[in-house]
């Protein structure tokens, strides 16, 4: 989930009924990514989520932060890091510098067989009007 401090409030919180699986996450099959800025980080920690996350020792991956906002993974520190520069926190690694890519968007296209024409129409859906009304 993106933009997981704007979905996520005290009194409502979408993700709230999945705390209970968090434990059981590998034997379910449940792979949860959550997003969220690092202001108020720290504040954020005592969200249910969040705070299952951490008792688990989940992995995560610290960007670009302010130091000041203090320990948020297994004792890891945000700090000033260039674009795509980060942080992977693990439980048997520690903590560990990484650089990740922003790779450009794949491009694909639907084709239509039309079996009483034989014929073939071909759409690119990167092309078309996100909003057509």
């Amino acid at each position: 989930m993106d933009d997981y401090d704007l979905v996520a409030s005290p009194t409502a919180n979408p993700l709230a009924p999945l705390v209970e699986l968090l434990p059981y996450a590998r034997d379910v099959g449940l792979h949860l990514v959550l997003a969220r800025q690092s202001g108020g980080a720290a504040r954020a920690m005592f969200d249910p989520v969040l705070q299952k996350l951490r008792d688990l020792n989940a992995p995560g991956l610290l960007f670009s932060g302010d130091r000041e906002e203090g320990p948020l993974l297994s004792g890891a520190r945000p700090s000033r890091q260039p674009v795509g520069r980060g942080q992977l926190v693990t439980r048997r690694g520690g903590a560990v510098l990484v650089q990740t890519a922003l790779l450009p968007e794949p491009t694909w296209e639907i084709k239509f067989e039309d079996p009483d024409t034989d014929t073939t129409t071909s759409h690119d859906p990167s092309t078309a009007d996100p909003d057509p009304m």
